[in-house]
Parts: C-alpha cells; sequence; structure tokens
C-alpha cells in the first residue's frame, strides 16, 4: 500500500478575489494565447480555401492583415511570458484586460470584413463574456460585455449608415439589410450578452464567497497546529532538564545501594528507571517531531549513505540479539554518496530499524537493504514480525497512532517514530511506502533523492 503523505500547509492567498495566484495566472493566458493562434490559422484557413480556392468574393487583403495583426499580437504576448516571471497577481490582471480588449476589436474588424450582422459567428463575443467571468469580478465581467456590445453595435450600425463599408456574404439574403432584421439581431445579441455576464458572475461570486469561507477556514488550522506544535516545543524544554536529573538520581541510588538494596525496592527503582528512560524517549520524539528548518543549503553535507547505514544497523544489534533476531545488510555497489542532512538521515534509518526489531517475533530476522536506483536512492526495511492491518496502514504515520497488533504487542511505544519519519522523510524530498500482512511482517520502503532540497507546494 503507498500511503499519501504529502500534506501541504500552503496558505491559500486571501488577497485577491480571484481563484489564481501570479503563476497560475500568467498559466491562463499562455492556455488564451494557444486559442489566439488557433483564431489566426482559422482566418487564414477561411482565406485559403474560400479566397483563393474557391473564389469567393471576400476581402482577402483586409482578412490576411487583420490575421497578420492578430499573429504579431499573440508573438508579443508570448514571447513577454517566456522572458518575464509572473509575479504580481494585479500587473497579470491589466495585462488580460489589455488583450481582451485588444481581441474584442480584432474580432469587430474580422466581423466588418465577412459580412457584419449577416455573419454568424457573431455571437464568438460570447466566448470573451464567459472567459471574462471565470478571470473578473462582477463589474469588469459586465465592463467586457458592454465593450463587446458597444463594438458590434457601432459596427453594425456604421455600415447600415455607410461609415464603414460594408462586405457582402453571397449566401445572406436581403432581409439582413433590413432594418428590423438588424435591430432584432441586434437586441438577441444584447440579451445574450448580459445574460451570459449577469449568469457568469452570479456563479462565479458564489464560488468565490465558498473560497473565502475555505480561506478562513484554513487560517484558523493553521493558527491551530501552530499553537500545538509551539505546545511541543514548550513541553520538551520544560519536561527534559527534570527528566533527567529524575533518571540520574534513581541510577545514582542503585549505584550507591548496590548490593543492599531490598529486592523489593531495587525492583521499584529499576522499573522507574525503564519508565524515565521511556519519557525520555517520548521527549526526543516530540523535540524531533517539532523541529523545523532544518533542511538549509549549509546544513547539507556529503554523506556515504552504505557508511550510514551500517553504522546505524551496528548500533542495533544488541537489542536485535536480545531477542535472537538476526539482521541482514545488503548495501549498495558501487557506495551511494548523498548530499543531504546527516542526523535526519540517521533518525530515519534507526526508527524503522529499531521497530523491525521490536515488532519481530523471536529468533526471526529483518532485512535492510540499499538500492541504487540512479537519481535517487532505495532504503527497504523488512521484518517477519506482527504486521499491520489494511485499514491501519495509512494511519500508522499519524502522530500518537499505534496500530491494534502494536498495541499488544508491547506498551512502551510513544506512536511518534513513524510520523517522525514521514516528516523527515518529506523535508528531505522523499517518499515512504508500506506494504504489510498480518502475522507476515512489513516492509517499509524509502526513496530520498542524491540531493535534498525543499519540496516545492
Amino acid at each position: 500500500m503507498r500511503c499519501d503523505l504529502q500534506n501541504p500547509n500552503e496558505p491559500i492567498d486571501p488577497g485577491t478575489s480571484q481563484f489564481v495566484s501570479a503563476a497560475s495566472l500568467r498559466a491562463r493566458l499562455d492556455w488564451f494565447n494557444k486559442l489566439r493562434w488557433g483564431a489566426a490559422a482559422g482566418v487564414f484557413a477561411v482565406v485559403l480555401i474560400a479566397g483563393v480556392g474557391l473564389k469567393a468574393p471576400i476581402e482577402v487583403r483586409g482578412l490576411l492583415l487583420t490575421g497578420g495583426v492578430l499573429l504579431l499580437l499573440n508573438t508579443a504576448y508570448f514571447l513577454r511570458s517566456r522572458r518575464f516571471k509572473a509575479v504580481d497577481i494585479a500587473i497579470e490582471l491589466r495585462l488580460v484586460k489589455v488583450q481582451m480588449v485588444g481581441d474584442l476589436v480584432t474580432l469587430t474588424v474580422l466581423l466588418n470584413l465577412s459580412g457584419g450582422v449577416e455573419n454568424p459567428l457573431l455571437f464568438l463575443y460570447v466566448i470573451h463574456v464567459i472567459i471574462a467571468s471565470l478571470l473578473f469580478k462582477g463589474r469588469e465581467i459586465f465592463q467586457i460585455a458592454w465593450l463587446a456590445i458597444f463594438l458590434f453595435t457601432a459596427e453594425v450600425f456604421g455600415e447600415y449608415f455607410n461609415l464603414l463599408p460594408h462586405h457582402h456574404l453571397p449566401i445572406a439574403g436581403e432581409m439582413a439589410h433590413e432594418l428590423p432584421f438588424i435591430l432584432m439581431t441586434l437586441g438577441s445579441f444584447w440579451l445574450v450578452i448580459l445574460f451570459c455576464a449577469f449568469v457568469g458572475a452570479l456563479i462565479m461570486r458564489h464560488n468565490r464567497a465558498i473560497k473565502d469561507e475555505l480561506v478562513v477556514h484554513q487560517s484558523v488550522l493553521m493558527a491551530e497546529d501552530r499553537a500545538k506544535t509551539d505546545f511541543f516545543r514548550f513541553v520538551t524544554h520544560e519536561i527534559k532538564s527534570p527528566v533527567n536529573t529524575a533518571q540520574s538520581g534513581v541510577e545514582t541510588a542503585l549505584d550507591l545501594g548496590g548490593e543492599s538494596l531490598a529486592p523489593s525496592v531495587r525492583d521499584v527503582l529499576e522499573r522507574a528507571v525503564s519508565r524515565l528512560k521511556q519519557a525520555t524517549k517520548i521527549v526526543q520524539d516530540l523535540a524531533d517531531l517539532t523541529r523545523g528548518g532544518v533542511l538549509k543549503e549549509e546544513n547539507l553535507s556529503q554523506v556515504d549513505f552504505n557508511d550510514l547505514v551500517t553504522a546505524t544497523v551496528d548500533a542495533q544489534r544488541d537489542l536485535a540479539a536480545r531477542s535472537g533476531i538476526e539482521i541482514r545488510l545488503l548495501l549498495a555497489n558501487p557506495p551511494i554518496m548523498l548530499t543531504t542532512v546527516r542526523n535526519m538521515v540517521e533518525t530515519v534509518v534507526a526508527n524503522l530499524v529499531n521497530n523491525a526489531i521490536r515488532y519481530s517475533r523471536e529468533a526471526g530476522r529483518v532485512s535492510v537493504r540499499v538500492v541504487d536506483t540512479g537519481k535517487r536512492v532505495r532504503l527497504i526495511v523488512e521484518d517477519e514480525g506482527i504486521g499491520i492491518e489494511e485499514n491501519e496502514q495509512g494511519l500508522i504515520f499519524d502522530e500518537f497512532y499505534r496500530s491494534t497488533a502494536a498495541r499488544e504487542a508491547s506498551n512502551l511505544g510513544t506512536g511518534l517514530g513513524l510520523p517522525i519519519v514521514r516528516k523527515f522523510v518529506e523535508e528531505l524530498g522523499g517518499t515512504i511506502e508500506v506494504d504489510s500482512r498480518v502475522g507476515h511482517g512489513a516492509v517499509f520502503t524509502v526513496t530520498l533523492p542524491r540531493k535534498s532540497r525543499k519540496r516545492r507546494r
């Protein structure tokens, strides 16, 4: 089972009512550019097929000139997008408006050259209004709608009153030149454009209200998460010293008392030391879990992964020997060099190997393998232990969670080891997977990059 461990905490930007950042708006502009390439190609195709191939009486020169202007403008937009990084959403929005105005003017010129009110493609204006409703707020949507209405109405009446040349479509009837037909067409055009603007604004207003609510909820959740982390840090700082002092005091009492201590007293003191060691481990786990900002360039170093894994495994061999567990270590050949944070990788390896030993059956085997996959390295830790229920495999990386089988096997776990592994693996830019069946052990697979860097959110 592959566990989805990515848990981004990147806040939604509340600084704009749009659903976009500057970068994502730029991506939409790039998509807009692709539509414009298609439109220009369509204009040239019509000219070639109808004007050149079929010798239809269309304004070839004017259409080619307008298509050429559209290509030049789109090339300028394209080059700007490639050369300048998107950093300011306000600038990007202004550019969208400039492009939309240019497109509406170009569309009006193309319609004038191809029949005006006679051309059924006049409703291409609707596409711009729909796009505007996706990108802008209410007033701005209607500004685009009214601009479309003004441009097309001016074109139609300019032709009707002979202020603009009219290029008749052969397929159009004489009725297209009558004032009642023109008024009816313009009325329908106005109705469709304004209706699309109204519906688009209404839908997007509702969606933006949902988005704003999500921003508020996310801000509350992030504040609560920061409060929890701050609390853990405070607890680890305040408890570490008295726990260490108490452990040192009890161990000193055991040493000073020696054989003169009554068996019952020695048993109590030894159990106290065991519990204090467990408390120390919990404190250290909490400190690891709340540690942040470690993955910086100055903390990276060259690490021989084979040597690191060998040393970490060797430190666990005494624990394994007490239960008769054999540790089989298989290293990569040749050795693998990583650029990473050494103590984070050591913690990941140590926790996985320690878990494999603690939850293996007596006289079992733990296998630790290092595999070179090219750009990444893979650590595989396999045991022959109690295993994990399938429905719990996605929960074992949650803080303080211990599987049912783990609780039955031992009461000494903190439920923080695997969350720490997950946190460190993610920070190092890696992934972790678990595959297990109850009673048949578990296999944990960690994949790390050869050079660690902060994962992009």
